[in-house]
């Protein structure tokens, strides 16, 4: 529709470069449903447009709508939107057709070439690889621009980019010592990065325009806590609105240790196991992982009983019918120690999620006798 325009979808072929509209499009043929919908998008654009199997046999149709599948195919709508209409042919890997207005006076021609899809090791768990392929072709065509803030820690600079999708400012490294290990460092957080916005996108799309509008807000923030050549600890916090019954509030810590460089805290299961934060504590063995438990909990629960104005709102949560050694508590380091925090609360005391008790705050010092032995990350906070 737009020579200038990219294109890339999930639905009727796979990512491939739409050449005579001198455009990209990505739209696989697997829809939800035996073939019936399908997703794509105009690039630069944040939210996809979505096609609507009206037609199979040796030509494929399909209406172009902006609205969710559930929306568009409701009983109780009298009117659809349909912003254009799509005729293919596909033979060996190759789709070929017509893209028309809704009105039928504009017709623009359509190539499609199925794309490979990215290899198993780059597909996240929770994804197949289609929906990666598609996420990665769109995350492609960002930028990233100085936000124009940073934090300083002795020798270690964090500052912050802009996407130029939403506008959500995430934490990079900027001074270091190592310039080759920064690098390092930085190509890591930035495929941290762009998981988050791959979901963030697929979370804002799947919300109808007409109950947000067409502009919206960055729902996500950073907040960056601690830093040295060895670490990195930030929060992600955000009330995100992804068309359910109210907002999904969360609190999130991300720790990274920035010495190999691998990410140690703030992934599912990851924070109390041996390669979380038993890098730097005694959490190989499940007895260790108990006790600690214990130890942490402990503190947590100590702080959480002297506060006096939630009035034992917060008192428990979902893990403590979790089985010990395997609770999710989220660790992540601030200038004073270890932060111990919750996140297992209903929505209905979501307020839980940031009290002047949770976190709770251990002393670098209280750590000593859960220092991993001959652990070398926190030489310049903890001396043993």
């Amino acid at each position: 529709r737009d020579a200038d325009a990219q294109i890339i979808g999930e639905g009727v072929s796979q990512p491939t470069p739409l050449q005579r509209l001198g455009a990209r499009l990505i739209v696989p043929v697997e829809g939800i449903t035996r073939r019936e919908y399908s997703r794509y998008s105009y690039l630069p654009t944040s939210r996809d447009l979505n096609l609507f199997m009206t037609g199979h046999g040796t030509r494929l149709s399909f209406d172009e709508s902006p609205q969710q599948p559930w929306e568009f195919m409701a009983p109780d709508i009298a009117e659809r939107t349909i912003t254009g209409r799509w005729t293919l042919s596909a033979a060996n890997g190759i789709a070929t057709g017509t893209w028309a207005s809704a009105d039928g006076k504009t017709e623009l021609p359509i190539v499609l070439r199925v794309v490979p899809e990215l290899a198993q090791d780059d597909v996240t768990l929770d994804r197949n690889a289609m929906n990666e392929t598609y996420n990665h072709l769109w995350l492609e065509t960002l930028t990233y621009a100085d936000a124009g803030r940073a934090k300083t820690f002795g020798p270690v600079d964090v500052r912050f980019v802009r996407d130029s999708a939403f506008g959500i400012e995430f934490p990079v490294i900027g001074r270091f010592p190592d310039a080759r290990q920064k690098d390092r460092i930085n190509a890591l957080l930035m495929k941290a990065h762009r998981a988050t916005l791959a979901d963030y996108r697929d979370c804002k799309s799947s919300v109808p325009i007409a109950w947000v509008g067409e502009t919206e807000g960055a729902e996500l923030a950073y907040e960056v806590h601690h830093a040295s050549e060895a670490l990195l600890s930030f929060t992600e916090s955000g009330s995100l609105d992804c068309g359910g019954a109210h907002p999904g509030n969360s609190v999130s810590p991300k720790t990274f240790d920035l010495t190999t460089p691998v990410q140690m805290g703030g992934q599912y299961n990851l924070d109390l196991s041996p390669d979380g934060f038993g890098r730097v504590l005694k959490l190989a063995t499940t007895g260790e992982r108990i006790a600690f438990e214990h130890f942490a909990l402990g503190r947590w629960k100590d702080a959480e009983a002297k506060d006096t104005n939630m009035a034992g709102a917060c008192k428990t949560g979902f893990i403590d019918d979790a089985p010990e050694g395997a609770k999710m508590i989220s660790l992540s380091f601030m200038p004073r120690g270890l932060a111990v925090l919750r996140t297992d609360f209903p929505h209905a005391v979501s307020v839980c999620l940031s009290t002047a008790f949770n976190p709770t705050i251990i002393a670098w010092s209280d750590l000593t006798p859960w220092l991993k032995p001959g652990q070398t990350l926190l030489t310049t906070e903890v001396s043993p």
